[in-house]
């Protein structure tokens, strides 16, 4: 339930940081709107492991459209979040590279960018967390 709760923390908050503030800056509303989704998604997961002790859906929205287009079976499901998961990833790490890239990162009003900057620290400690826990579980195999 730990990690499940720090990945949301350094993983699904910042990567809908990344929708949102991109999209408000850019004028894209489709984007702000997947971030707001994703955002009510992930403070929905996070209530429901606090009560529950498990997530109530997928970790985003691209994660459960995913599964909606395929319909996949119990056993193909998971391989189908993933999928949803890493198209996420794909496109927030996407925005953060052409929000550097394009060197719009000076331009973004200030709490635009208090929030990206906490979004990035956030995330890089992800990817931390995130191998440390693969070379746990190696160590337990």
């Amino acid at each position: 339930m730990i990690m499940n709760f720090l990945e949301i923390i350094t993983i699904g908050l910042p990567f809908c940081a990344f929708k949102i503030v991109t999209g408000l800056f850019l004028n894209q509303t489709w984007l702000t709107v997947l971030g707001v989704i994703d955002l009510a998604i992930n403070l929905t997961n996070s209530v429901s492991l606090l009560v529950w002790r498990k997530r109530a859906m997928d970790a985003c929205l691209l994660s459960f459209v995913t599964r909606l287009v395929k319909k996949p079976s119990q056993m193909a499901k998971e391989k189908w979040q993933d999928l949803g998961n890493s198209l996420d990833v794909l496109l927030s790490f996407t925005l953060v590279a052409y929000m550097i890239g394009g060197g719009f990162i000076k331009d973004l009003p200030l709490d635009y960018l208090s929030i990206w900057n906490i979004s990035v620290i956030l995330n890089v400690f992800g990817a931390g967390f995130g191998r440390l826990e693969i070379s746990i579980r190696n160590l337990k195999n």
